[in-house]
């Protein structure tokens, strides 16, 4: 659906910081993952359990064997939930190996230098696995977030690239658009004639003039530029978490293909209008 609603106001070239492409300013608190709270819950059961068993188990297994024990819960901890049930894992198991199994036991004092020393290549190993397989971790969710970030960037590139000259294909980039990044609703509005401003060109999931050009809570700017013109504004609206660096940067880039479409478009309609002067001339 097209409109040509008029805004007057005709900024050369709104600022990104100012014109809503910006990280929000509430640092959103890190939140514990479901996975991450199962592994915490298997740190705590499984030792435990251990700790319930520790008389059979002291007498069955040879303190050494037990310290590797106690590292395959480490492995499994930090594999399901990351670093942090990792090191929970790792501290509960040097207290309980500690008290239940190095001699004297159930005392936090420890007889043998060998056994102190078993004590403390158990923490080093413990916590050491822990860093290295959540760095592993960290390593290859990058490359899946960077992959699926360069596919999304392709999906809406070859969107712009396959697009008609003209402003008829506008309604159906900014519906993909609208729904890639989860929003309500959108708009798209273009500079027009001199001294007209911004006009509302293109809209998705709502009514035309939905969506104004302002900010305000929920809603996403996007100034189109190329160079130090000013083409357009991408306005974008809904009820979500704010935008993730990985979006943003997805959001941004399809921004300035999107102003090199808008600019292609304005000189085929140049040349179009140029053409016609011509032929009326030549009449």
């Amino acid at each position: 659906m097209t409109s040509t609603r008029r805004i007057p106001e005709h900024p050369e070239r709104p600022d990104r910081h100012e014109a809503g492409v910006k990280p929000s300013i509430r640092r959103s608190r890190r939140r514990i993952t479901p996975e991450a709270k199962a592994a915490y819950v298997l740190a705590v059961v499984v030792t435990s359990l251990i700790v319930v068993r520790a008389d059979a188990i002291r007498d069955a297994v040879d303190p050494v064997a037990t310290g590797f024990g106690f590292l395959v819960l480490v492995v499994a901890c930090v594999s399901l939930g990351g670093i942090g049930p990792g090191i929970a894992a790792s501290l509960l198991g040097f207290g309980v190996f500690n008290f239940y199994f190095l001699p004297p036991f159930e005392t936090l004092a420890v007889a043998k230098a060998h056994d102190l020393i078993v004590l403390f290549v158990f923490l080093g190993l413990s916590v050491l696995i822990s860093v290295l397989i959540a760095r592993a971790d960290a390593r290859t969710r990058a490359a899946e977030g960077r992959a699926e970030e360069l596919r999304r960037q392709q999906e809406l590139s070859r969107i712009l690239v396959e697009s008609d000259p003209g402003p008829r294909p506008y309604d159906g980039i900014l519906r993909v658009v609208v729904a890639t990044f989860d929003f309500l609703d959108g708009a798209l509005y273009v500079q027009g004639p001199a001294d007209q401003g911004l006009v509302e060109q293109a809209t998705a999931g709502g009514e035309p003039r939905a969506v104004p050009p302002s900010g305000g809570s929920g809603v996403e700017r996007l100034p189109l530029n190329v160079g130090r013109r000013n083409l357009g504004l991408l306005v974008m609206r809904g009820i979500r978490e704010p935008l993730t660096p990985s979006e943003r940067r997805i959001l941004e880039a399809f921004g300035n293909q999107l102003a090199l479409l808008l600019e292609r478009d304005r000189a085929v309609r140049a040349a179009a209008e140029s053409n016609v002067r011509r032929r009326l001339l030549d009449g």
